[in-house]
């Protein structure tokens, strides 16, 4: 149980951010008369079977096959337009067929109707790996250390050093593998077991054994601290050998308490979760059971700050949670107390059609309260919308912001996006609502808009030449408009055409090109407070479009 829960959030936390909205299926091509054919083989010119191939049409639209087993494949029925063509395939680097850069987004082609085209190759380089073995101080080996590679990633509008890959322990000998690595620079974070289940024997009465000998999470070359960390740079294909590191031993520390409900009595059964403040231990992350009587010990703890969150079987929207240091010693006394959960009711409602076409059905709409990103804790509360627009969404207290979108149904020009959310008179859209533990908001109005107005141009170098592996980045002068998910944050590539184009509510802008960006890195503040000192300023005003050339820069460097 504590296994499975351990893969479980290791792998959710190191997923962008992001799987808020509903999962969507991705729109088919409409049917045509044209096609692509080519052959797809790895860097050596030996054919690869089961690629999966897709045609992209820049709107959202594509078509898919596999290879055969000389690595050929057909994608038929296209119909005229612009296309990029990109390979995927386990232990391979996601390759688009003229690619300048790796994982780059390759080059388009042109098809008429009727036409057929040939020789669209592409070739895919393996993954990278890391391999080496892992030690205790006496340098014999240790079985069963979780080794996983870690990047800096952007979460939810914060730069943190996160999961990423495949990871998993060492064998009867020490050693490790972690393979399928993209491109890019990596930290090997390795820890003997799971915190958690402890390095101290437990007594059923509730007695820990005196043996608190234990082993911090270490990173390669043998740190505990990320600060002293080596980062290990990997090409595609390439293989890092004798990646070795000794952990650190420690004496650990327990932390003990009990769980109560919203009327101070003991909650029976559930868990605990135990999470790292500092993201770059998040292979720690593990449930403790609560016992009978309400009370749980999480054992093993190496010195640090974490949180603690009681899970099931906490009501609909409530949450128990308790900050805790650990020096060395052990902590007890712990409450974890839940908080009765609040509720936020309003309606959805729709501004005049710029171009009237009709809004969407509002039970297709998206609407959920986000909260600041934290380990194991649920980022969003999704609402329950009526057939009359009238909303009710359950959640934990905080602070919240209220986000929105439409899901499935056809695809508008400009499309429908939030607008504001109406609070106490005032748009609450980026600035938020505070919601008490057991509170009631009532009269929250959710405003959806088409009233989009289109900002495009051309992105050349600074010899006048096209570029169009770039973003663009639009953003709010304000920062009080940086928030997470905000729709004052836009980003743009250039497309089939070799513009731009990007669709704004009115209101006073930066806008820059640049190359090597980092996924998400526009949802950083500090990204954003960088990007500006590049970018050009200008205004959009309501029923207006706007034509701005841009010269691409490089991303700044954190």
């Amino acid at each position: 149980m504590a296994r499975a829960w351990f893969v479980l959030v290791a792998l959710t936390c190191s997923s962008i951010s992001f799987a808020q909205a509903p999962a969507r299926d991705v729109p088919a091509l409409p049917s045509g008369t044209a096609s692509i054919h080519g052959r797809v083989t790895d860097v050596n010119g030996h054919p690869l079977a089961r690629v999966e191939i897709r045609a992209g049409n820049g709107n959202g639209q594509q078509t898919t096959a596999l290879t055969d087993g000389e690595g050929r494949y057909d994608l038929n029925d296209l119909p005229a337009g612009v296309f990029a063509v990109q390979a995927t395939k386990p232990n391979y680097v996601r390759t688009s067929w003229g690619e300048q850069r790796v994982e780059g987004p390759g080059k388009r082609i042109t098809i008429a109707a009727g036409q057929r085209i040939n020789n669209i190759d592409i070739k895919m380089a393996r993954g990278g790996a890391i391999t080496g073995k892992i030690v205790d101080e006496f340098g014999d080996p240790i079985t069963d250390v979780v080794v996983m590679p870690m990047r800096y990633q952007y979460v939810q509008g914060t730069r943190r050093l996160m999961p990423t890959g495949r990871g998993g322990p060492t064998n009867d000998i020490g050693e490790f593998r972690l393979y399928g690595l993209t491109p890019g620079q990596y930290y090997v974070s390795a820890v003997l077991r799971p915190q958690g289940t402890s390095v101290t024997s437990f007594d059923p009465r509730g007695q820990d054994s005196s043996d608190r000998s234990g082993y911090a999470p270490t990173f390669y070359p043998g740190t505990g601290n990320v600060g002293e960390a080596q980062r290990l740079t990997v090409a595609a294909g390439q293989t890092i050998t004798s990646i070795n590191l000794t952990l650190l031993p420690i004496q650990t520390a327990n932390i003990s308490g009990s769980v109560v409900d919203t009327d101070g009595k003991p909650v029976a059964g559930g868990i605990v979760m135990t999470v790292p403040k500092n993201s770059a231990q998040v292979v720690n992350i593990v449930p403790t059971p609560v016992r009978p009587d309400g009370k749980f010990t999480v054992t093993g703890l190496a010195p640090g700050e974490y949180t603690l969150r009681a899970g099931n079987p906490m009501a609909a929207g409530e949450m128990a949670v308790a900050d805790v240091t650990v020096t060395g010693s052990d902590v007890s006394g712990v409450v974890l107390a839940a908080a009765k959960q609040a509720t936020i009711r309003g309606r959805v409602v729709f501004t005049q059609s710029l171009t009237g076409t009709e809004p969407p059905k509002v039970t297709t709409i998206d609407l959920g309260a986000v909260r600041e990103w934290a380990m194991a804790q649920q980022i969003r509360s999704p609402a329950r919308i009526k057939e009359d627009g009238t909303f009710e969404i359950a959640l934990a207290p905080g602070h919240v912001q209220l986000r929105a979108a439409p899901t499935g149904g056809s695809r508008t020009t400009p499309p429908w996006r939030l607008g504001r959310v109406l609070f106490n008179d005032a748009d609450a859209g980026d600035s938020g609502i505070d919601v008490s533990p057991g509170a009631t908001i009532e009269n929250v109005v959710v405003e959806i808009t088409n009233r989009l107005f289109e900002l495009s141009g051309r992105v050349t170098d600074d010899s006048g030449a096209t570029v169009r592996d770039c973003f663009v980045v639009v953003f709010a002068q304000d920062p009080a408009r940086w928030t997470v998910q905000t729709r004052y944050v836009i980003v743009g590539r250039p497309g089939p055409d070799d513009l731009y184009r990007v669709r704004l509510m009115p209101g006073d802008y930066y806008v820059v090109a640049m190359t090597d960006v980092e996924q998400n890195a526009w949802t950083d503040t500090d990204f954003l407070s960088a990007a500006r000192e590049r970018a050009t300023k200008f205004s959009i005003a309501d029923g207006e479009t706007k034509t701005l050339n841009l010269t691409a820069t490089t991303a700044p460097v954190f």
